[in-house]
C-alpha cells in the first residue's frame, strides 16, 4: 500500500472559498504536528510540536470540534492504537487498540450526528469501509470495494455524505455508507502519491485537500464535489511537507446527548439519532436525523418529557429508550422511509410537539427525549427495532 500524507480540505463548488477555518494537522515527511487555515495554508502553518506524537494517516475533530481523533499507522502488521491529541499541545491521549480486524487506516472521519464515524483500510488495492463509534473503539465492517484502488482518505460532509480520494486513479468518489459502494465522481488530474489528507469545513461544506505528489511538491486545493476538478489554493512545496489535516469547525448543529443503548438490526448496525438546528424553543429550529437502519424500512420519531428502558416492547427487537407520556410523529409527512441510504430525518415544529392527549408547545427551561421506531426483517421474519435515545434541553 502506497502512504501517503496530506494536509487538506475539499470545495463543495468550484469557487475559492473566503472563510478561514483552523487547520490541525500531521506532516508525515517532516514528523511534525502542524496548525495552520483553510485560507492562507503555507503563509499561516506553525509547528505544534515535533516530532509528531504519533504516527497516523487518519485524523478528524469530533463533530463538536472539541477532541482531535487519530488512528495509529502500525509499522508492523498489528491492531492499530487510537485516541485524542491535545491540538493546542500535542500531547497524546491513547486509549486503546481498535477491534475489528483492520491493521491500520488511510482515513478516518466524523459524521455530523455526534456518534457515527467512519474508518477506510486498504488490503492490497481492496477498500475495506468500517462504521462506528471511536470513543468506543468499537468499529464494525460495512463492506468492500475494488474499485477504486487504492482509497487514501475519506470524509463525512455536514449532510452525512461521504467522499473518498484515491491514488491509483487520481479521482473522488462517493462512498455508500451502508454499502461501502464507489461511485466515481471525476479526475483531478494531479499525480497524487504517498499519504494525502482531507477535510470537509462544515461551515461551508467545502472540501479542501492537501495533495501530495512526490518530491517534497504538492498543493493545497479545494475539491469540486460534483466534478471532481481542483482549484490550487497554495503551492506547499515550500514547506516540503506531506500533510494528514482535519479542520477544526463543529457540525451546525450537535444537539443534546445521546443515551440508552440501542439494539443491532438487520445491517448489523444500531439506529443513531441526532438533531441539528438551535435549542433556543422560540427559534422552532430543530431537525432529527436518523442513521444506520436498513435500507428502504419505514419509520416515525417518538418524543416525552421522561427517559426509560422497555426491552422488546411489542414483541419489537429493540429498546424503547422512553417512558410516561410518548407522543408520536404520525402527521401528514412525518412518516419516512430511509431509502438506499439507510436514513432519514425530520424538521420539527416545537409549536405542534404530539402527546397523547394532542400537541403542546415546548418552552424554554424544558428537556425533551426522542427515538426513532422503524420497521425490520430478521431471518426472513418481520419485526421493528429503535434507534437509541437523545435528549435535548432547550432554552
Amino acid at each position: 500500500m502506497r502512504t501517503t500524507f496530506i494536509a487538506a480540505a475539499l470545495l463543495g463548488t468550484s469557487a475559492v472559498a473566503a472563510a478561514q477555518s483552523p487547520i490541525i494537522g500531521f506532516d508525515v515527511r517532516q514528523n511534525r504536528m502542524i496548525s495552520t487555515d483553510t485560507a492562507n495554508f503555507v503563509a499561516n502553518l506553525q509547528v505544534v510540536v515535533a516530532p509528531a506524537p504519533i504516527r497516523s494517516f487518519a485524523i478528524d475533530f469530533d463533530a463538536s470540534a472539541t477532541n482531535l481523533w487519530f488512528v495509529e499507522a502500525p509499522t508492523t502488521a498489528q491492531p492499530p492504537l487510537y485516541g485524542t491529541v491535545d491540538p493546542v499541545t500535542g500531547v497524546l491521549n491513547t486509549l486503546g487498540t481498535l477491534n475489528g480486524g483492520m491493521l491500520g487506516a488511510t482515513g478516518l472521519t466524523a459524521h455530523p450526528d455526534g456518534v457515527t464515524w467512519y474508518l477506510t483500510e486498504n488490503v492490497g488495492t481492496t477498500m475495506n469501509l468500517y462504521r462506528g463509534n471511536i470513543a468506543t473503539g468499537t468499529l464494525t465492517l460495512v463492506g468492500s470495494d475494488a474499485t477504486g484502488g487504492i482509497i487514501i482518505d475519506i470524509s463525512c460532509d455536514s449532510q452525512g455524505r461521504l467522499i473518498a480520494h484515491s491514488i491509483t486513479s487520481d479521482s473522488f468518489y462517493s462512498v455508500d455508507p451502508n454499502t461501502a459502494a464507489l461511485t466515481l465522481i471525476g479526475a483531478h488530474g494531479l499525480a497524487a502519491n504517498f499519504a494525502q489528507g482531507m477535510d470537509f469545513d462544515w461551515t461551508n461544506d467545502t472540501l479542501y485537500a492537501a495533495i501530495y505528489t512526490g518530491g517534497g511538491t504538492g498543493r493545497f486545493v479545494s475539491v469540486n464535489t460534483t466534478t471532481g476538478a481542483v482549484t490550487t489554493l497554495a503551492d506547499t512545496t515550500p514547506t516540503n511537507g506531506e500533510f494528514e489535516i482535519a479542520v477544526q469547525i463543529p457540525t451546525g448543529g450537535g444537539l443534546g446527548s445521546n443515551y440508552c443503548t440501542a439494539v443491532p438490526n438487520s445491517t448489523g448496525n444500531t439506529a443513531v439519532i441526532g438533531a441539528t438546528g438551535s435549542l433556543v424553543a422560540s427559534n422552532n429550529n430543530v431537525t432529527l436525523a436518523t442513521t444506520q437502519m436498513p435500507n428502504n424500512a419505514f419509520g416515525f420519531y417518538l418524543t416525552s418529557t421522561q427517559q426509560g428502558f422497555i426491552a422488546n416492547p411489542g414483541g419489537s427487537a429493540g429498546n424503547l429508550c422512553l417512558s410516561g407520556a410518548i407522543g408520536r410523529y404520525v402527521g401528514p409527512g412525518q412518516i419516512k422511509n430511509s431509502g438506499a441510504t439507510g436514513s432519514f430525518s425530520l424538521v420539527l415544529n416545537l409549536n405542534q410537539t404530539p402527546q397523547p392527549s394532542g400537541t403542546v408547545a415546548i418552552a424554554a427551561g424544558q428537556t425533551w427525549n426522542f427515538t426513532t421506531w422503524y420497521r425490520d426483517v430478521v431471518g426472513g421474519t418481520a419485526t421493528s427495532n429503535f434507534s437509541n435515545g437523545l435528549s435535548v434541553t432547550f432554552q
